[in-house]
């Protein structure tokens, strides 16, 4: 009895370090590899759920009735575009503009030599003020041939031989003096008339002579002014086609010059949407380059005949640019007010709305996190603007930390 009773202690000891040494060989022995695919399977601590929540601010979808609008796109053209050309043939001395100058009308583009022309004006001055000479015109004094010294000299040697004609003839008939005298009378009158037409005649050549003094003088004023090539309106230059020391020959495009302010832009309205369309309608406009901005034009020419392939018709509007932030060949997203009765649209807040890949965006509440929601933006409507897209009523939208959120984003 006493030997088992010292004994069996004595085995559970060994077992109980046997057991011990076991468990501490598990212990320190190396995990074995795990296989390739168990290799993906996130960690316990990486699931979703552990991940800190992007903190934002939500507003409601609003919805509210509008006036009926039509839809379109279209382009923003120049409301004019000049090939501004030269007048005359001369070497360029200086281009004063460049792409992106800003003109006003009758600014000096290009500069042509102008020598040769100021040459001519002046010779073409010097000789009408010769004719004027000649001619005894004086300044604001209206022509009479009948006023110049050779006329007036000429008609008075003219009627003095009349004179003495006459009283030749009554002497003649009275046998008071001889055929003689009769006829050298009678001559003297002839050509002294003959004299007096000479000298109008050479007055109305003087007269002829100087106005075509004068419209060479004209034309070389004219060709020595055509030397500075001047912008036809206000404007920006969008092409230069010329450099200094280079020829231009009468006809050559040195410059495009176009009108940006006010800015046209076309689209075409389907058959059926005419009804609603009158001139001086409003039009709302967005462009890429500005996003949540709206421009607002009017509308100012509606074609006169509807095109027979797409059954529409071409209309403009015009928006004023005075900041100069649009840029013709814009593309723009527009909305026509037309009649009608009022129709229900949406309004989100436009800090909502952040630009995507395809277009612009909005993030929707749900579930602790939030989705992705692409929309088309419309009119604005104070701080608020109208958008299409995959939203109703009462849906909540971030309005901030847009740039934190992206599609599927945990939201505390």
């Amino acid at each position: 009895m006493n030997s088992k009773t010292v004994r069996t202690p004595v085995a559970l000891g060994w077992g109980a370090v046997a057991l011990a040494l076991s468990l501490g060989s598990t212990a320190c022995k190396k995990p074995e590899a795990t296989p390739a695919g168990d290799a993906a399977l996130p960690a316990a601590s990486a699931a979703p759920g552990d991940r800190p929540g992007v903190t934002a601010a939500f507003a409601k979808v609003e919805s509210k009735t509008v006036p009926p609008r039509l839809e379109v796109t279209g382009t923003l053209d120049p409301d004019e575009r000049s090939e501004v050309a030269s007048q005359t043939n001369g070497t360029i001395l200086a281009v004063h503009v460049d792409l992106g100058s800003r003109v006003k009308k009758n600014d000096v583009l290009v500069e042509i030599d102008g020598r040769e022309a100021s040459l001519r004006l002046s010779a073409a001055n010097a000789s009408t003020a010769q004719q004027k000479a000649r001619l005894g015109l004086e300044a604001g004094k209206k022509f009479d041939a009948n006023d110049v010294a050779d006329v007036k000299a000429a008609g008075d040697a003219r009627d003095l031989a009349k004179a003495e004609f006459e009283r030749a003839d009554k002497l003649f008939k009275q046998g008071a003096i001889s055929q003689s005298a009769f006829d050298q009378a009678s001559s003297s009158k002839d050509r002294a008339e003959a004299q007096y037409d000479m000298a109008k005649n050479g007055v109305a050549q003087s007269w002829a002579m100087l106005q075509g003094a004068q419209s060479q003088a004209g034309l070389s004023a004219k060709t020595l002014d055509d030397t500075k090539i001047r912008a036809p309106f206000d404007g920006v230059v969008v092409e230069k086609r010329i450099s200094a020391g280079e020829f231009a020959t009468a006809g050559r495009v040195v410059a495009i010059v176009v009108r940006d302010n006010p800015l046209r832009l076309r689209f075409d309205v389907a058959e059926a949407s005419l009804a609603g369309l009158t001139l001086g309608q409003p039009v709302e406009l967005t462009v890429a380059a500005h996003p949540g901005k709206t421009f607002v034009g009017t509308i100012k020419r509606i074609g006169a005949t509807v095109k027979v392939n797409s059954r529409s018709l071409p209309v403009e509007a015009e928006v004023p640019n005075d900041k100069g932030e649009l840029k013709a060949g814009f593309f723009a997203r527009a909305l026509v007010a037309l009649s009608g009765e009022p129709q229900a649209a949406l309004f989100v807040p436009k800090s909502a709305l952040s630009m995507a890949a395809t277009g612009q965006r909005v993030f929707v509440k749900n579930e602790g996190r939030v989705l992705e929601r692409l929309v088309v933006p419309g009119a604005s409507n104070g701080d608020l603007i109208e958008v299409k897209g995959d939203l109703k009523a009462g849906d909540q939208v971030a309005i901030d930390h847009l740039d934190q959120l992206s599609d599927g984003a945990a939201i505390n």
